[in-house]
Order: C-alpha cells, then structure tokens, then sequence
C-alpha cells in the first residue's frame, strides 16, 4: 500500500505546474474584405514566434492552437491582393473579426455594356451587430417552420450575387448537449407576390451546408446569374428537420412527485429534453434605434407577416447589382 506524504504530493503538484500555467489556446475569428464584408478564403494565420499557421476556410474562418504561447507573440493576416495585418495576442478576444484592406483600389462600379453598374448591400449589418454589447441586444433564433425578410431593390432586374447570414451556437452551459458545427439548411431566393405583398414565386434554392462554427456566414452566387424581376424581393431560410441538424436540450423542470393527505402537491426536479434544429440565426439591433425587418413565417401552404422578433431586425442581408 502506498501512503502519500506531504512532500510526494508537493512534488506531484510541482511537476503538473507546467501544464496548468501553459495549457493549449485556440486563436480563432473570421477575415473579410473591408470595403464589401465578404468573408476571404485563402488567408494565412501565423503565430510569428511560433512559427505555426493555418489558413481561411470558405467562410474566412480559421481556429489556430498554440501549445505553449510567448507572452509577445504576434498573429500575422496575409493574403494576395489585400494589405497584410498584425494582431498582438495581448489584443486578442475571442472570435476576433479582421477586416483586411485590398492592397489596390477597389471600385465600387463597373462598366458592361458602356453602363455603369452599381453594387449595394440591402440589410446591412456588422460583426459585431451579431455579438452581445452594451448597445446592441441579442436573440437567439430558433425555427421549424420557414422564415422570410422582405428587401426593397433600387429597381426591378437587380442581380443577386451574395448572401450574408448571421448565426449563433446555442450556450455551452448544462442547459444544452455538445454542439454540433455541422449542419444544412436551404437559402430560397423569391419574388413579391403581387396580390398578397409576401414571398411568392421561388426563384433560386441554394442548398447550404456549415462544417464550422462560423458566426458571419456568405455565398457567393454572382456565378448562379439570379435576375429579380421585382424590386421588393424576399430571402427565405428553410430549416430540414433531420438529425443531422439536432441539439438536443437538457433542463430541470418541476414533476408531480406526491400529493399529502391534505391536497397538497409536492414536486420534484426532473431531466427535460428538447429537440431543436439547426442554424440558429441572429435577431439584433436597439429599439431606440433600429428599424425591424419585415418578416414573415411560413404556416402549412401561406405566408403570414410575423411580428415575432420586432423590434429586432434578423442578420441576412443580399447584395446586389443593378
């Protein structure tokens, strides 16, 4: 039988002391174009003394883990075409949005045809819009049914050539199971209906799947020449009820245990479960401040105007050319 004595247990201590003053950190966060806050894929991450590095994802998402981090250690943001960055890791937070600077000029109008054509984002929000502050409140999203935002276009025969969502993960507390970062779901592009004002005929699906936990989400479908036909148009989001996209919710709640000779009901905590469905989208914005969205939810075979979530308005925006 082994007896721990007093200096067998200071020596184990002492020898676990590196591990606990230098335990592994993930660097994580999202890189997008200043000028169109368009994620950018291909982005190089490097921890400069280091010496490691990773690089952007689709949604310019990266995570980079550092063994045992320098105090002074730099995260260096480079890429063709765009200014490289530098972050100290003393400036770091969590989820850190870089914006980087095209290295040349961009314009923000074409020529085709000898017409110039203007680009615009319609539902414009930022990083942080999406992200708890002292000025902006939060809400968590969670649907079955399908729900659509009205956009009001310049004028009729824009081009839709990107999507930007804002999504959530549900909180890492006892209340909920492990995250799940995969999920899939559908984007439906759609026109006004012209006799009821809501979504009517669906003029593009676009069948989006996430393999992170990405919180600024954008599809490129400049390639997919989407024409809307009419200046008030509506983006849908389509939840698939499948366990692919399950979180499952844990939760005390009060049972019925026992009732006394008098009447009285003595209750008891119980597990609860809840299935709910990914993505998770984002409701924000200050009432004080922000005009809400126009939304409408999907119920049976009808759209009906939802004022569910006013006065937030929901992180999707589309840009367009016209």
């Amino acid at each position: 039988m082994i007896r721990l004595t007093y200096r067998y247990i200071l020596l184990f201590l002492i020898y676990l002391l590196p591990t606990f003053c230098f335990g592994q950190v993930v660097y994580d966060g999202q890189v997008i174009n200043s000028v169109t806050d368009i994620a950018i894929q291909g982005v190089t991450v490097t921890l400069l003394k280091e010496k490691t590095g990773t690089q952007t994802n689709e949604n310019g998402y990266f995570s980079l883990e550092s063994e045992r981090p320098a105090k002074n250690d730099t995260l260096q943001f480079t890429c063709v075409g765009y200014k490289p960055f530098k972050l100290p890791i003393s400036a770091y937070l969590p989820h850190v949005l870089i914006a980087l600077q095209a290295s040349n000029t961009q314009l923000n109008e074409v020529v085709i045809n000898n017409k110039k054509v203007k680009t615009i984002k319609l539902g414009r929000f930022s990083y942080y819009d999406i992200h708890s502050t002292a000025r902006h409140q939060v809400v968590l999203i969670k649907q079955r049914t399908p729900l659509a935002k009205l956009f009001t276009a310049p004028k009729a025969n824009a081009i839709l050539i990107d999507i930007a969502i804002g999504r959530m993960d549900l909180p890492t507390s006892p209340s909920f199971a492990i995250r799940n970062k995969f999920t899939t779901f559908l984007i439906h592009v759609m026109a006004e209906d012209p006799a009821t004002g809501g979504p009517g005929k669906i003029l593009f699906t676009k069948n989006a799947s996430l393999t992170d936990n990405s919180t600024w989400i954008d599809f490129d479908v400049s390639k997919d020449y989407i024409v809307i036909p009419t200046a008030n148009f509506f983006l849908a989001v389509e939840w698939m009820i499948n366990p692919y996209n399950e979180i499952i919710g844990v939760s005390n709640s009060p049972k019925l245990d026992w009732i006394t000779r008098r009447g009285y009901q003595m209750l008891k905590d119980a597990s609860e479960y809840r299935v709910y469905y990914q993505p998770f989208l984002v409701g924000y914005g200050n009432e004080d401040t922000l005009k809400p969205g126009v939304l409408y939810n999907k119920v049976g075979n009808s759209w009906q105007y939802t004022q569910q979530y006013e006065p937030l308005d929901l992180a999707l925006s589309a840009t367009i050319h016209y």
